[in-house]
């Protein structure tokens, strides 16, 4: 076997090189990403608004507007929007969620007394053969997040302005110099992983944005129907009840349910008639057959494939390591994982080939 010469192993050290750069480069954006406190949120919440804008940015810049003009157009757009929304909606979110924490303590007995009615049915059927103790179990545990929800508010409406204020102004850059960044960064990668890269980037970008834009879509539909649905039933905190479904919704199979809990828990605390509780099982079931049946097959389930056990798994995983937000973001983090495995699998292939 012939030695490779001088130039040859210049080569094969610059491409080394060029490759442990892009990792590393690559490693340090996650880090800061990560350890800064509010970036994380505030950068998730940009590439959101990066990928709901990009392809009206990319349509105007395409038929000669230039791409400042045709970033500055769309982001008036969606902050005369968001004014529009905030002047409509935001006075009555605050008054219902103002009432509900006022009230949090009655409907957190309510909870408690069920798990201990359930506890006796299950031990009833069971014929006291295992010992069921739920109440003693759950009922600190739910004390104790919701007593942390309601400390923890102020530090979350802070939180909240921060990423308010942060997140336009990345996701401006992100349209604006995102391309350029890319490029830098793709410009990093060695010879033979260029053409890789590039793919990667457009798979990524393509199905990543699709999948936001569908899930944003549907959690609109879902906590629209709802509301409509709970106003038409003259039911308290309709706006809030609708608005913690439609956000919830975005987490596949566990979303939906727990999602519909506060309204059942409200319900039962004041004493709902079996009719009632009957028109809000109704609501929440007609909203989600229409979920499942209609706007799930045609908005996302072509675009992120993954089968229903790696859901679940990316689901418990993904709360295992940051919570709600981890619930969120699995999906489409697996998906990522699941595009660039994929594709490093036929590049290694065809290259041994």
């Amino acid at each position: 076997m012939l030695e490779p010469t001088r130039s040859q192993r210049a080569i094969i050290i610059e491409r080394r090189v060029k490759l442990l750069a892009f990792l590393c480069s690559l490693a340090s954006l996650f880090s800061f990403i990560l350890f800064v406190p509010n970036l994380l949120v505030s950068f998730l919440s940009a590439l959101v608004t990066y990928f709901l804008l990009a392809p009206s940015v990319d349509y105007m810049e395409r038929h000669g507007l230039s791409r400042l003009f045709a970033t500055i157009i769309p982001f008036l757009f969606l902050t005369l929007a968001m004014v529009i929304t905030i002047y409509l909606f935001v006075p009555d979110l605050a008054q219902q969620a103002g009432s509900l924490q006022e009230n949090s303590q009655k409907y957190l007995e309510t909870a408690s007394a069920l798990l201990s009615r359930v506890e006796e049915q299950i031990g009833v059927m069971l014929n006291s053969v295992f010992k069921v103790d739920l109440h003693n179990q759950f009922s600190p545990q739910i004390y104790s997040w919701a007593s942390s929800f309601f400390k923890q508010l102020p530090a979350w409406i802070s939180k909240s302005a921060t990423v308010l204020i942060l997140s336009p102004f990345l996701a401006f850059f992100m349209l604006l110099n995102g391309r350029e960044f890319v490029r830098l960064l793709i410009g990093m990668v060695p010879n033979n992983f260029f053409e890789l890269a590039l793919s990667l980037n457009y798979q990524i970008s393509h199905q990543i944005g699709g999948f936001i834009r569908a899930r944003l879509i549907e959690s609109f539909i879902v906590g629209l129907f709802l509301w409509l649905g709970l106003l038409i039933m003259g039911f308290p905190f309709a706006l809030v009840l609708a608005l913690f479904a439609s956000l919830l919704n975005i987490i596949p199979y566990l979303g939906p349910i727990i999602g519909a809990l506060p309204a059942f828990l409200i319900a039962m605390t004041n004493g709902g008639s079996p009719t009632e509780l009957l028109t809000l099982f109704t609501i929440y079931g007609i909203v989600q057959v229409i979920d499942t049946v209609v706007l799930v097959p045609f908005l996302v389930a072509k675009i992120v494939n993954l089968h229903p056990v790696t859901v679940v798994l990316s689901i418990i995983i993904g709360s295992q390591l940051m919570g709600i937000l981890g619930m969120i973001i699995c999906i489409p983090v697996v998906s990522v994982l699941k595009v660039t495995s994929a594709a490093l699998y036929r590049h290694f292939t065809d290259f041994r080939t």
